[in-house]
C-alpha cells in the first residue's frame, strides 16, 4: 500500500478470469516478478470447461492471491430478476468464502454486462468492489463498483476498442484512443505506452486477461515480456483489486 495516503498514485494491478487451471502458471509469472494478482473464479465451471479446484483456490490465497467472487454461472447480470441477481452475487460470496475460509472482497461482472440493479445487489451482499472490462483507463476516479481496466492480454484490433469505450459511453476514451493510441498495433506495446504515461503522470495501470485464451493464441511469450516491463518499478505500489479498491476509498475519506 502507498506509504503516504496523499501523495500520488501509480499503481499496478492485475486481475484473471474465470477460474481455468491454467491460472496456476499465470500465477507463477506473476510469482517469479514479485507482482500480485487477482483471480476471478464462477462457482460452475465457465462454458463446460476446468476449472480450479477448491483446494488450488486455497492454496493461490495462501501464496498471496486474491480470489474474488465472478457469478455461480456466469451468465449475463444485466438481464436477470433480483431473485436470480440475489443467487448469482450473494450466494457466489457466501459459497466462496466457505471454500476459502475468509472474506471475498471484490466481484467481477461477467463478460463485463452489468446495469444499476447489478451493481445495487453487488453493494447489498457486502462486496468492496467490482470490476468491469471497460479498458484504455488509467485514472484514479472512478466508482469502486465499475473499476475499469487499463489494456487485456489479447490481441483486439483498433475497432473493439472503439467498441468497448462506446459501451462504456467513455468520449475521452474514444477520443485518446482515435488521437493518440491507435497506433500502437500489439497490445504489449500499448501496455508499454499506458504504463509509461501512468509513471510520468501517476495513475492506475490495470492488465487484466483469461489464461485459457492466452494459452489458446500461445502467448505466453508476450505476457512474460509485458509483466517483466511493469516489475520492480521504484514509487509504484503493487497491489491486488481489493487492496486497490480499499485504498481508493479510504483516499476519498482523507
Amino acid at each position: 500500500m502507498p506509504r503516504n495516503p496523499m501523495s500520488k498514485l501509480t499503481v499496478v494491478t492485475t486481475s484473471w478470469d474465470d477460474g481455468d487451471p491454467k491460472d496456476f502458471r499465470v500465477a507463477e509469472e506473476l510469482g517469479a516478478r514479485g507482482l500480485p494478482g487477482t483471480f476471478y473464479v464462477p462457482i460452475k465451471p465457465y462454458q463446460g470447461k476446468n476449472r480450479l479446484e477448491d483446494g488450488d483456490l486455497r492454496m493461490l490465497s495462501s501464496q498471496g492471491y486474491e480470489i474474488g467472487a465472478h457469478s455461480i454461472t456466469h451468465k449475463d447480470l444485466s438481464q436477470l430478476g433480483r431473485e436470480k441477481l440475489v443467487h448469482e452475487i450473494n450466494d457466489c460470496k457466501d459459497m466462496m468464502e466457505q471454500v476459502l475460509g475468509k472474506r471475498v472482497l471484490m466481484f467481477c461482472y461477467p463478460n463485463g454486462r452489468y446495469n444499476h440493479a447489478t451493481i445495487r445487489q453487488v453493494r447489498e451482499a457486502g462486496y468492496k468492489g467490482a470490476r468491469s472490462t471497460r479498458m484504455l483507463s488509467s485514472t484514479a476516479s472512478f466508482s469502486a463498483f465499475e473499476m475499469p481496466t487499463t489494456v487485456q492480454a489479447y490481441p483486439h484490433r483498433g475497432l473493439a476498442y472503439l467498441r468497448n469505450q462506446a459501451r462504456a459511453k467513455s468520449i475521452s476514451g474514444l477520443t485518446r484512443y482515435v488521437m493518440k493510441l491507435n497506433r500502437f498495433g500489439r497490445w504489449v506495446e500499448l501496455g508499454k505506452e499506458l504504463f509509461n504515461q501512468v509513471l510520468t503522470n501517476g495513475g492506475i495501470w490495470h492488465l487484466y486477461g483469461h489464461s485459457w485464451e492466452i494459452e489458446q493464441l500461445g502467448m505466453w511469450s508476450e505476457l512474460s515480456a509485458m509483466l517483466s516491463y511493469v516489475a520492480g518499478h521504484k514509487g509504484v505500489d503493487y497491489v491486488t483489486n481489493g487492496q486497490l479498491s480499499l485504498l481508493l476509498q479510504s483516499r476519498s475519506r482523507v
